[in-house]
């Protein structure tokens, strides 16, 4: 076949249990650092707007386009040199660029120096999702891939929360270009710890001997991705949702100082208490019950994903829409619940329904459009409709503009289910035992 680099499938190297489980630990550790960024921006994001003086509109493109062009748009050849080199390398290069760019965005001296420091925040943070879960799908059995993927996305939620309580914190009393550099610098020491103590797993090592470890072209790559129908249903619901998660983790912090007037210590607290604690048992619960259910019947690998997507609907609108400060903060509980629950099975889907060596290429597909159209288009969206409404609804604008991401889960839970039926045979198909044509 044209386009193709043969590789033979090897027959031993698999990591054992306990540094499958120690590389888990640290990736998830990698995961916490590369969203305690991402917590810290949205709790300040009205603290930089003020000392700028500048609009919504700015600081939504600043907070998701600028960022989420350069960590979409890098992330698919980056994922692209996932599937061909070291992955550990590009790990931890890509972790100390993220780190050193976030310590210099407390540096900005205006908007365009910040959308700088984002740009080079999102180059680094392009090199880490895909590569880590590449390396996951090498070192855990399929059955138990839904479990350790949501255990390591559940290190988003644990770096929201960090990064919104230390820069709640620092910002409160030291300014919020000190809380930059207190989530910066503990990546470099993590970049020195992951480079030295984690190897680089054999490819394929999970796989049975009819798997196809062959590195294709790009093009047939996406060919083969785009041809299974689940990718497709997954990848559209997944873009929907990540519009959901973005639009609440940046503006949520926003919307709780302008409608409930509080400030940045006690958001900070209430965020990072909220996402921490309910997003990890979101994350989790999805895991669990995808990975449990899922040995009877392959489908539930997205209905689980499915159920929770269209229940995340009605509960953010309460969130949003009760004056009770106690019942929208269970709202927003229940919501962040059901967000975050998708997350680690349709990751695991991707590794499942993907050849030995497309897999990070999967991830970063979904993770271009989820990110780019999500944490970029909408974050922007919200910002500029938020803007609008701002002369008939003044600072209650924040909460209509926000609307619109709290209906997507309705679609996307949809989709995914749509997807599931499909499941079983895209999976026997990239695993070999339906032949695949890639070329």
């Amino acid at each position: 076949m044209s386009g193709v680099t043969r590789a033979a499938p090897p027959k031993s190297g698999r990591a054992s249990s306990r540094e499958a489980n120690y590389a888990l630990g640290v990736l998830s550790l990698i995961y916490v650092l590369n969203y305690a960024d991402r917590g810290i921006f949205s709790l300040l994001l009205d603290s930089i707007k003020k000392d700028f003086r500048v609009s919504d509109t700015v600081m939504g493109l600043i907070a998701g386009f600028g960022f989420a062009l350069f960590y979409s748009v890098l992330g698919l050849p980056i994922a692209r040199w996932a599937d061909r080199f070291n992955r550990r390398f590009i790990l931890t290069a890509g972790l100390a660029v993220w780190s050193v760019m976030t310590c210099l965005s407390g540096l900005a001296a205006g908007p365009w120096q910040l959308a700088f420091t984002r740009l080079g925040v999102g180059t680094g943070e392009a090199c880490g999702i895909a590569p880590s879960h590449s390396m996951l799908s090498d070192m855990f059995p399929k059955e138990e891939l839904p479990r350790a993927l949501s255990i390591l996305t559940a290190g988003s939620s644990v770096g929201i929360f960090i990064g919104s309580l230390l820069g709640g914190y620092v910002s409160q009393y030291y300014g919020w270009r000190w809380a930059f550099a207190a989530a910066g610098l503990p990546g470099i020491g993590v970049a020195i710890l992951f480079r030295l103590t984690v190897k680089e797993p054999a490819r394929g090592a999970m796989e049975g001997p009819q798997a196809d470890t062959s590195l294709h072209s790009v093009l047939a790559t996406l060919r083969f991705l785009f041809t299974q129908i689940s990718f497709v249903y997954v990848t559209i619901g997944g873009t929907l949702m990540g519009i959901t998660l973005y639009a609440f983790n940046i503006w949520s912090p926003a919307f709780l100082h302008r409608v409930h007037h509080l400030n940045n210590a006690t958001i900070g607290l209430l965020q990072g208490g909220i996402s921490a604690l309910f997003g990890v048992a979101g994350v989790l619960i999805g895991g669990f019950f995808a990975e449990r259910l899922g040995k009877r019947d392959i489908r539930w690998r997205l209905n689980v994903p499915a159920i929770a997507s269209i229940a995340s609907c009605p509960v953010s609108l309460l969130f949003l829409f009760l004056h009770s400060l106690p019942g929208a903060l269970i709202c927003w509980a229940l919501s962040t619940v059901c967000i975050f629950a998708y997350a680690g099975p349709i990751y695991a889907v991707y590794q499942t329904i993907s050849m030995v060596r497309m897999r990070a290429l999967a991830s970063a597909t979904f993770l271009f459009l989820g990110n780019l159209l999500g944490l970029g288009l909408g974050s922007y969206l919200i910002g500029l409709l938020s803007t609008t409404l701002s002369h008939r609804y003044g600072a209650l604008s924040i909460r209509y503009s926000m609307i619109f991401p709290s209906v997507l889960g309705l679609f996307a839970g949809v989709l995914f289910w749509i997807g599931s039926r499909y499941l079983a045979a895209d999976t026997a198909r990239a695993s070999g035992e339906v032949p695949a044509a890639v070329n």
